[in-house]
């Protein structure tokens, strides 16, 4: 039979580990909790971001288990590699696993040199759930987003398990389907401190699980926004339409306010003036095949 993971956590769908714009952003690793495992329904996906206008051509690519579209403009193609499981006690969360694939567009990727890599993992779900608490806790949010448990708002959303870092805001936040399976996508990104939102660090980023609910897909691509600076230095050129960054000469910074404006310009800019367009990435999504 198959299966889906269903993390349950009592009854506390609408659990907030995540930081606020004004605290230090830090993922710790929560305390194990009981994981049940039920046969998978079909996933209530009420909101699905559709990728339009279409690419007008794309590059097909399979590897290992991934097979995928590549739209043009993104990248000329893709490789990928198996990861031992790496499970000691000593070994720290963010590099747990119990073993994993990981497909890279890095060498060809229309940007390049940015703080992340154009990255797809695929992690068997039960597994990694029960292996790290932080992935745990990220599918628990995710199956309560899919499920329409919780609405689709920055403090319910899944975070990236394997970052040792917090997410300081998130924006143009969709549900989205791909060819076997279902997840959500959103604008983000991740410091240890309150980052000024930078073009360097920004990125696009999706989790999802296959219909059958065996496999947890995270995907990270670097993107840019015509009204961030280039950099995460806190003196780097606002473009014109930008927003400042808190004077940190002020006793009280006021960080809050700053993240909701940075996420208010963001849900604001036309799906087409950043890069890679979130059309393109949402039809890469939407392209993947994982096999069994």
């Amino acid at each position: 039979m198959s299966v889906l993971v269903f993390v349950i956590l009592a009854c506390n769908a609408s659990a907030n580990i995540g930081p606020t714009a004004t605290e230090t952003p830090a993922l710790v690793e929560t305390s194990t909790a009981t994981l049940e495992v039920i046969p998978s329904p079909t996933l209530a996906v009420t909101e699905v971001a559709t990728a339009s206008p279409s690419p007008a051509s794309g590059t097909l690519v399979t590897v290992g288990r991934l097979m995928l579209e590549i739209p043009a403009g993104i990248a000329s193609g893709a490789s990928g590699s198996e990861v031992a499981p790496l499970t000691h006690d000593d070994v720290p969360f963010w590099e747990k696993t119990p073993g994993h694939w990981v497909i890279s567009l890095d060498e060809t990727y229309i940007l390049q040199g940015k703080f992340h890599s154009p990255q797809i993992y695929l992690y068997p779900a039960l597994e990694y759930a029960t292996l790290v608490p932080g992935a745990f806790e990220s599918m628990h949010r995710l199956r309560n987003l899919l499920s329409g448990v919780v609405p689709l708002s920055p403090d319910q959303l899944p975070t990236v398990p394997f970052f040792n870092a917090g997410q300081v805001f998130a924006s143009n936040i969709h549900l989205i389907s791909f060819q076997n399976g279902s997840g959500i996508r959103f604008v983000t990104e991740y410091a240890q401190y309150p980052a000024p939102a930078n073009n360097h660090e920004l990125f696009y980023h999706f989790q999802g699980f296959t219909n059958d609910g065996n496999t947890y897909v995270v995907a990270i691509f670097p993107l840019t926004a015509p009204h961030l600076a280039e950099s995460s230095d806190m003196n780097a050129p606002i473009p014109e339409g930008g927003i400042a960054y808190p004077d940190l000469n002020d006793p009280n910074p006021d960080f809050q306010s700053y993240y909701a404006a940075v996420t208010d310009m963001l849900n604001n800019t036309p799906p087409e003036a950043f890069t890679p367009t979130l059309y393109q990435l949402d039809a890469l999504i939407q392209s993947l095949w994982v096999a069994p």
